[in-house]
């Protein structure tokens, strides 16, 4: 299992967006249509194995 840190728009549109374009400056959703349009996006866990959100606390749990 892969896991990377990926940041996360919580509102409609559902962004993911990677450390490197977070690091680049892409801090906040741009998406005009969203809930959540220009509000940080949230930091977390992504598995690359399958393509998912790890929550918080179930990195343990989660295995292929």
């Amino acid at each position: 299992m892969a896991v990377e840190t990926r940041y996360y728009c919580s509102g409609t549109c559902g962004a993911i967006i990677t450390q490197e374009e977070y690091d680049k400056g892409l801090t906040k959703c741009g998406e005009k249509t969203c809930t959540m349009h220009g509000n940080p996006f949230e930091k977390g866990i992504y598995c690359t194995t399958c393509e998912k959100r790890i929550q918080e606390g179930e990195e343990g749990d989660h295995q292929h």
